[in-house]
């Protein structure tokens, strides 16, 4: 991955109180943001996560790295996850600075599959 390129785990779950949805990133525990759907919350997370990410430039923090997706799948149950690929700097012509992406099963739960056997990740 280019330096320039930051993978960020999203959960999303219902929100305690109402039925509303929340998305957070684990790596940036300053960082919520509310819809009406899981889909809305996923989306205004991803609209403000550049921004978020340039205040923290801002005031001399730096940006969390994670090794890879899906580091924080263990640590926060049943929710809903997205990951996110937040590419910072000059960006070329027609690229997106936020991306949903779709890591590989190998990669989020980081396990080798049994005897190279792929068929015991169909579902």
């Amino acid at each position: 991955m280019p330096m320039n390129e930051r993978i960020f785990d999203v959960a999303i779950r219902p929100r305690a109180g109402d039925a509303r949805w929340e998305a957070f990133a684990p790596a940036l525990p300053a960082l919520l943001a509310v819809g009406e759907s899981d889909l809305d919350a996923a989306a205004r997370l991803a609209e403000t996560i550049v921004p978020h990410l340039a205040a923290r430039l801002q005031q001399g923090l730096a940006i969390p790295e994670q090794p890879r997706a899906g580091v924080y799948l263990q640590d926060h149950g049943l929710v809903l996850w997205q990951f996110l690929c937040v590419r910072l700097g000059p960006l070329k012509a027609g690229q997106c600075a936020v991306e949903v992406i779709f890591p590989d099963i190998e990669t989020l739960f980081d396990v080798e599959v049994a005897g190279g056997d792929e068929s015991l990740l169909d579902v």
